[in-house]
């Protein structure tokens, strides 16, 4: 077997393929801590971007004039007021935030991260406990085109969220 200076074996390009896999998920991983962070930071901590419990309780109010099923599942229970020092997360308050092209931007980068970071994961598991190459090849191949599906729904609906799409 003769091989040229140029060419590279297989296994060498198996492990550069492996080395790549592993940087990403680390960087992935990291960008993961920072995107959930910002986002954590967002909706959940009382910072301008959430609802006063006084703006939350009036949305439900007007709902529940609105329609009989919000009124119903307000006197059941299933809806309640908002507590005096409350914040709540409501669409109006999404939708202001994603009306900025750098929140827009923030969460689809931790879209693109969660769904890299989560096949890169997959594949390492089909890796380890799929014997049969083509068999792992083509459940990679479905979490891909799944993952493109995810991709393509999340972004189209982050940019039209906040766009008065």
């Amino acid at each position: 077997m003769n091989q040229s200076l140029h060419e590279t074996p297989p296994r060498a390009i198996s492990s550069k393929i492996e080395a790549f896999g592993w940087v990403m998920q680390r960087f992935t991983g990291l960008g993961l801590v920072l995107f959930l962070a910002l986002h954590f930071w967002v909706q959940h901590m009382p910072n301008g971007f959430l609802a006063t419990a006084t703006e939350y309780n009036d949305i439900v109010a007007e709902f529940a004039t609105k329609s009989p099923e919000y009124a119903e599942a307000i006197a059941d229970g299933h809806i309640k007021e908002a507590l005096p020092e409350e914040h709540v997360i409501t669409y109006s308050s999404v939708a202001a935030r994603l009306a900025n092209p750098l929140w827009k931007a923030i969460d689809i980068m931790l879209l693109l991260f969660a769904l890299a970071h989560g096949l890169n994961g997959l594949n390492n598991v089909l890796v380890d406990y799929v014997q049969r190459a083509a068999l792992r090849k083509a459940l990679f191949a479905g979490s891909l085109a799944v993952c493109l599906f995810l991709s393509v729904q999340g972004i189209a609906s982050i940019l039209a969220a906040g766009s008065g799409a």
